[in-house]
């Protein structure tokens, strides 16, 4: 599923764009909104989505001054920009910034439908397979997937989706559409699996404290880490190593 961050700041048209617009249909979730360019590029730096959906006409930073410092910190998100028609003038600036799209408002459903659309099939062709050799590229993706995982099993107390598409030199969106196509999970289910199960060993030991296990896979909060471990093995670590304790005695001879 696409992520997509929309910035306007008139309340009532955000308001539609979040909750009226039918993005389930075109398999795209709503990851953040925002009123002004500040917050958008604020959220941006240290999170990931696949399309930027902005207007122009933003207090203080504008729309294009925000796709011009995402691309000088060389985020490749795709950008739809919408402005009205007396501000159709930025389109030729707006094409240096490498934006996919310039709507005009009042926005029509179909037009935003149709652009969504275009920028779903250049992100899945970008990552299509060469037909010269499909087998060659399969490999070079599998290589970048088991090396991130490497990174992921080294950082496991501060990995970030960030900072592991920076350890094989991609960009945070490509790769974790990459990571899923490879390996049919999603980069944060794969990075919770290797938590808890690095967690569940740990407690196997009677050396570590819950809150130190916390620390040593990630969670700040021990609360925070109690909730996902329970989640994820249906019990919480408490139970998880009283368990475990019951049946290492059962097993002695």
């Amino acid at each position: 599923m696409l992520k997509i961050v929309i910035v306007e700041d008139e309340t009532n048209i955000r308001d539609c764009l979040v909750h009226l617009f039918p993005w389930d249909s075109l398999d795209v979730t709503v990851s953040a909104s925002f009123s002004s360019g500040e917050e958008a590029l604020s959220y941006l730096s240290d999170h990931s989505a696949d399309i930027l959906l902005t207007d122009i006409r933003l207090p203080e930073m504008n729309g294009l001054d925000l796709v011009q410092a995402l691309r000088i910190s060389k985020n490749p998100i795709s950008v739809i920009i919408l402005t009205a028609y007396r501000h159709f003038d930025y389109a030729q600036q707006a094409i240096r910034y490498n934006v996919d799209d310039f709507l005009l408002k009042p926005i029509k459903y179909n037009e935003l439908t149709a652009s969504i659309l275009r920028i779903r099939e250049s992100l899945e062709n970008s990552l299509s397979k060469p037909a010269a050799a499909p087998d060659e590229d399969a490999s070079y993706h599998e290589k970048i997937i088991s090396s991130s995982k490497h990174y992921v099993a080294d950082h496991l107390t501060d990995v970030t989706l960030e900072n592991t598409a920076l350890s094989v030199s991609l960009s945070p969106g490509y790769f974790s559409r990459l990571f899923h196509k490879v390996t049919g999970s999603t980069f944060s289910d794969y990075v919770t699996a290797c938590r808890m199960e690095k967690a569940a060993k740990l407690l196997k030991e009677i050396d570590y404290k819950t809150y130190e296990i916390s620390l040593l896979v990630g969670y700040d909060n021990p609360k925070n880490f109690t909730r996902a471990f329970k989640q994820y093995y249906q019990m919480t670590p408490r139970e998880y190593r009283t368990r475990t304790a019951a049946h290492t005695q059962e097993d002695k001879p």
